[in-house]
Parts: C-alpha cells; sequence; structure tokens
C-alpha cells in the first residue's frame, strides 16, 4: 500500500468512528506548503551542527589558546612591542651613563683635591727639606761655638755637619701615574715623564713609563696619567702599551679628560687587539703590541690633560707598561 492509500485510511481515521458518511477520499498530491516545508528542513539539515563538529570547533579553540605565537598577526605585533622596549632600554642606559660620569667627575675632582693637599703638606715636610733645615741650625751653632771659644764643640759640630753633607738619604716612594710630562731627562733606572722631539720639526712625543694596573675594584693602581701639553697641532694621537697578567684576555676603556673639564672615551682594549709576553716574562714596553686612538678632536688647546684606564671585564688585569701623546 502507497502513500495514498495510508492517506486513504488517514482520512477516514480523522473523520472518527461517529462520521456517518461513508466516504473514500482520495489524494494524488502532497500540499504545496508541505513540499516547501520539507526542502527548507533537509536544506537546513545539511548545515546543522552535529555533537562532532561542536567537539572538533572546541578542540580548534583549545589549541588556538595554547599557540598564541601562530595567531594570525602576533609575531609582528610583538616585534613592535620588542623594538620599542630596546630603545626604551637604551634611552634609559644612556642617561645612567651620563649622570654615572657626572659623579664619576666629582668623585674624582674631589679626590684630587684631597691628595693634592695631602702631597703638598709631604713636600713641606720631606726628608730634603728636613735635612737642609737641620744643617742651617748645625751651621748656626758651630758658628755660635766658635765664638764662645768652645773649639772641642765646634769640631764636632762641624763634624756632624760634614756627615749630612752629602746627598740626604731620601726614602724612595714610588711615582705616581699622575706623574706631568716635563722636557727633563730623567735619571737612570727611573720610571721616565718626559717630552721628546718627533721626525718633524714641531713634532712632540709626550712619554710616561710609569707602570700602571687597571683592574677590578680594588686591585688597579696607577691608572691615571697626566700630560701637560704647551702647544697643540694639526694631529694628535692617543698610544699605549699593555697586557694581561699572563694572558691578553681583558677588557676596558681609556677616558681622556681636558682642560676643559671634558671626559671622552676614546680608545678601548680586548684581547683581539693584545699581544705580548706574560708580565713574568716583560723586558721592555716594545715587546707588547701598542693600541692607538685619534685624539684630535679633544685635543684642541694647551693645557693638563689626564689619561684614565678603565678595567670593564675579563680574567685578567691590565698592565699599562707606557702612555705616549703625540703631537704631530
Amino acid at each position: 500500500m502507497g502513500w495514498k492509500g495510508l492517506l486513504v485510511v488517514g482520512a477516514v481515521l480523522l473523520l472518527g468512528a461517529g462520521y456517518s458518511r461513508a466516504e473514500v477520499i482520495i489524494i494524488d498530491k502532497e500540499p504545496l506548503q508541505l513540499v516547501e516545508l520539507r526542502k527548507a528542513y533537509e536544506a537546513e539539515l545539511k548545515t546543522a551542527a552535529t555533537p562532532d563538529d561542536l567537539a572538533k570547533l572546541q578542540e580548534e579553540y583549545d589549541q588556538a589558546r595554547k599557540n598564541l605565537s601562530k595567531s594570525e598577526g602576533y609575531p609582528q605585533k610583538i616585534s613592535v612591542l620588542e623594538e620599542a622596549k630596546k630603545k626604551e632600554i637604551e634611552a634609559i642606559s644612556a642617561k645612567y651613563l651620563k649622570e654615572q660620569e657626572k659623579v664619576d667627575a666629582v668623585t674624582r675632582k674631589g679626590i684630587d683635591e684631597k691628595y693634592e693637599k695631602k702631597i703638598a703638606e709631604l713636600r713641606n715636610r720631606s726628608v730634603v727639606k728636613t735635612s737642609s733645615s737641620y744643617q742651617g741650625k748645625l751651621e748656626k751653632l758651630e758658628k755660635e761655638l766658635i765664638v764662645k771659644n768652645d773649639l772641642a764643640g765646634a769640631l764636632v759640630v762641624q763634624a756632624e755637619r760634614k756627615k749630612m753633607g752629602g746627598t740626604p738619604v731620601v726614602p724612595t716612594i714610588a711615582p705616581t701615574a699622575a706623574s706631568v710630562a716635563v722636557a727633563v731627562p730623567p735619571a737612570a733606572g727611573a720610571a721616565s715623564a718626559s717630552v721628546a722631539s718627533g721626525k718633524g720639526k714641531d713634532n712632540q712625543v709626550h712619554v710616561n713609563s710609569v707602570r700602571g694596573l687597571a683592574g677590578a675594584e680594588g686591585n688597579a693602581s696607577n691608572n691615571i696619567y697626566t700630560f701637560t701639553l704647551d702647544r697643540i697641532g694639526g694631529q694628535s694621537k692617543l698610544v699605549f702599551y699593555g697586557y694581561g697578567n699572563r694572558s691578553g684576555n681583558t677588557y676596558g676603556r681609556v677616558y681622556l679628560s681636558g682642560p676643559d673639564g671634558s671626559r671622552v672615551e676614546v680608545a678601548r682594549w680586548r684581547p683581539d687587539l693584545l699581544k705580548g709576553p706574560k708580565v713574568s716574562e716583560f723586558k721592555a714596553y716594545t715587546d707588547v703590541q701598542a693600541i692607538s686612538a685619534d685624539i684630535s678632536s679633544q685635543v684642541k688647546q694647551p693645557g693638563q690633560y689626564r689619561v684614565e684606564f678603565q678595567y670593564t671585564d675579563g680574567d685578567e688585569a691590565f698592565n699599562i707598561y707606557r702612555v705616549e701623546i703625540q703631537i704631530l
């Protein structure tokens, strides 16, 4: 029995048992509304979400949350943020270094004033000055005894004077690295701080051969060299010679301070620039490789210039053997 037969039976059922008319309803087509409803249902059923579809979408959502870096546009946004962070860090670092240099300059000035005063006081109480004063008093005493006709006493004082008449024994004090370069030949064996003529008529080389050491805090001495330049030329160069204790594994910066109060980094040392023997085998500054820097733009006027060596990193402190300022 087809759908039409079923419809006939259905029609009887719809009329009910109490319906007295005995009539057969023949339906040979479906209502148009039903056809349209069925088509719409079937079309909607094709796009309807199943439980599997929801489960797959939930899994995709969970993975997307876990893998933020793979999201569209995320790497570009992070790159922009990183670049902005880098610029801010550089600006903060530059500001910090500038402020640190100010603090360094003030602190260094205080140290200079403190020790210049102490050095002046020591010179006033130097052994040479004390010995000269003693000899003057002995001479005066000898004359007084002669006037008093105490010849025996005068002879004793005279003997004391003769004993002191030679060069006084002066305690050896290690010269500081801040020795000023002067045009006086150094004594044999002494650390030299002198001016030598260069190849050209007007060339000068200011030399300081005082041994210095630039290491970590508490391991530095004689690492500031002071030069007095009585004139400047067309070109100025800084040349220095140094090496580590056992190797060249040392890093540092060299600053130049001028008479105008400026302080500028002019050079650096690092392992690839260093070559020489370990400190126990060192004989002459020519054993090590020189490092040079053009300082023409910093040397603008005659006056006092300070070269400061500052250790920054590495396994070794930096032994400074010789420093030169060349006026060309």
